[in-house]
């Protein structure tokens, strides 16, 4: 049986949107450097005390706030708009840069909301990176396993341009072996991930496009990509 909170616990209307925060606020500081689109701002939100509005969903949670700190909180919404898990972004530069927080055992899976799996869409790693590309949902993590999303014949998984990244490799490794559409990116990005690449003035969905592989020829660009 999976835990569930009650249909309302999850109340994002206590936390302000980032569209609701002054322009000199450092979370839209921090929106604006990374350039996510403006029209996905509105999926954004801020938590001035993280750690205690967790504890007021979940209590106890965190059995020690101490000086709470303000974090940039990404929902995880199911096809229905509902809440079952929070990614957020801290700015403490020697605090854990990312927590995330379940309120339901499942996958974490960023985008149910939004995307039409009728269609071709993108499974990448990083709730970020999914909003520079237009059908797409993150991981979070998960090891490129695929229950949850449906339509998987129509998926591309996406993974991070780091091709000396053990665990990485491992899970492109798992999704061509289920024999998955896969982007084996070109040698010499800039950058190492989605978003990095859009500041470097690439154009990431164009890049993947020409890049997608299956079956046997992803295999043989796999091997060549890991060997760079």
């Amino acid at each position: 049986d999976k835990k569930e909170l009650p249909k309302d616990k999850v109340d994002l209307k206590k936390l302000k949107k980032v569209s609701q925060l002054g322009h000199q606020h450092p979370v839209v500081r921090y929106i604006k450097k990374r350039q996510i689109p403006s029209h996905h701002h509105y999926r954004l939100y801020f938590a001035p005390k993280f750690k205690t509005w967790i504890n007021e969903i979940i209590p106890g949670k965190f059995d020690y706030i101490g000086k709470d700190e303000a974090r940039l909180v990404i929902p995880f919404l199911d096809e229905n708009n509902r809440c079952f898990g929070v990614s957020a972004r801290g700015f403490d530069p020697n605090g854990i840069r990312y927590i995330t927080i379940m309120f339901e055992e499942r996958q974490k899976i960023f985008g149910l909301d939004k995307v039409n799996f009728n269609h071709p869409f993108y499974i990448v790693e990083g709730t970020i990176d999914s909003m520079f590309l237009e059908n797409a949902i993150s991981m979070n993590g998960a090891e490129g396993t695929t229950h949850d999303i449906q339509n998987i014949e129509n998926g591309i998984f996406v993974f991070d341009a780091e091709p000396r990244n053990k665990e990485i490799n491992k899970r492109m490794e798992k999704v061509i072996k289920a024999g998955h559409s896969i982007c084996i990116w070109p040698h010499d990005l800039p950058g190492k991930d989605i978003n990095e690449m859009y500041l470097n003035g690439v154009n990431p969905e164009k890049i993947i496009e020409e890049n997608v592989h299956k079956g046997l020829q992803a295999e043989l660009k796999f091997a060549n990509w890991r060997r760079t």
